[in-house]
């Protein structure tokens, strides 16, 4: 029993000094900043400029951009750049679809992120169906 107590407090004092040492040596660790590199970044830093118009206008122009989407996928070309345009013009038109037809909201919202979705997976079939989605979208913001 007395052997067994002395072999506790010895693995508790063992890890005790352990902690102490790795907090101490944590602590010593220096941070070093490379100030070069935050210039960098802030020089080469992009601002994004949204289209303007309204929304019979700017939904057309979604909606192209999203039906030729699986294509371009396919066929290998910049599918981010459009995925992009894609957001852009829905940042650009979702206040004004919001404030005339709230029911619609979600559903373009869900669409466009369903595109975006697709480029970052690779699923062309994504891209289709987000495009039909947003086709009948338009159509019912447009016709309404």
């Amino acid at each position: 029993m007395k052997h067994r107590r002395a072999t506790t407090t010895a693995t508790t004092a063992t890890a005790a000094a352990l902690c102490s040492l790795s907090v101490t040596l944590l602590a010593s660790c220096a941070t070093t900043y490379d100030t070069s590199l935050a210039t960098e970044q802030a020089s080469t830093s992009t601002s994004s400029t949204l289209p303007a118009g309204t929304p019979e206008e700017l939904l057309p122009r979604l909606l192209a951009e999203a039906t030729g989407l699986s294509d371009l996928m396919q066929a290998g070309g910049d599918a981010d750049g459009s995925a992009q345009r894609i957001q852009e013009l829905w940042d650009a038109v979702k206040t004004e679809v919001n404030a005339h037809r709230p029911d619609l909201f979600f559903d373009f919202s869900s669409n466009v992120a369903l595109s975006q979705r697709a480029v970052r997976f690779k699923r062309a079939a994504d891209a289709d169906k987000a495009a039909r989605n947003l086709g009948v979208l338009v159509d019912a913001y447009l016709g309404g």
